[in-house]
């Protein structure tokens, strides 16, 4: 069984950071549920890697950290951070070129090692700014 911390550090370093897709059968249940998955992306493990695969087209340089992570009884809480350059078109938004710098925090479950279910809640509205779809932003991250 895989330790909580490592599997949510892979998940965010090496699958959305690196974009290694191939990794989201190992560290994600086949049980998968994503309770905040865009419209475009089925709620699942393949929904995920289809939504990690169509984000690295859209940004270059992406390097994601986990802050913080939290684990009770299966249950896992974290804090992550992302920075990318805009490089490419990003739901529906051509690229920019602006660098990005967006934070989130995630809870979710865990069983037999792997990520079970997700929620996650991350600043849209700085993104989207950063993204050049609307004007600037005065949230704070």
């Amino acid at each position: 069984m895989s330790d909580a911390h490592d599997v949510i550090r892979r998940f965010i370093e090496d699958v959305y950071g690196a974009g290694k897709v191939e990794l989201i059968d190992e560290l994600v249940h086949e049980d998968y549920a994503e309770h905040t998955m865009m419209e475009a992306f089925p709620g699942n493990r393949e929904g995920l890697k289809s939504f990690v695969q169509v984000l690295h087209g859209g940004l270059s340089d992406v390097d994601g950290k986990v802050e913080r992570v939290l684990v009770d009884n299966g249950r896992v809480a974290w804090r992550w951070r992302m920075t990318a350059t805009h490089s490419g078109d990003v739901m529906g938004i051509p690229a920019s070129g602006n660098h990005i710098e967006i934070t989130g925090n995630d809870v979710g479950t865990m069983r037999d090692g792997k990520l079970v279910e997700r929620w996650c809640e991350q600043d849209m509205l700085s993104l989207m700014s950063q993204l050049g779809a609307m004007g600037a932003s005065t949230s704070q991250t």
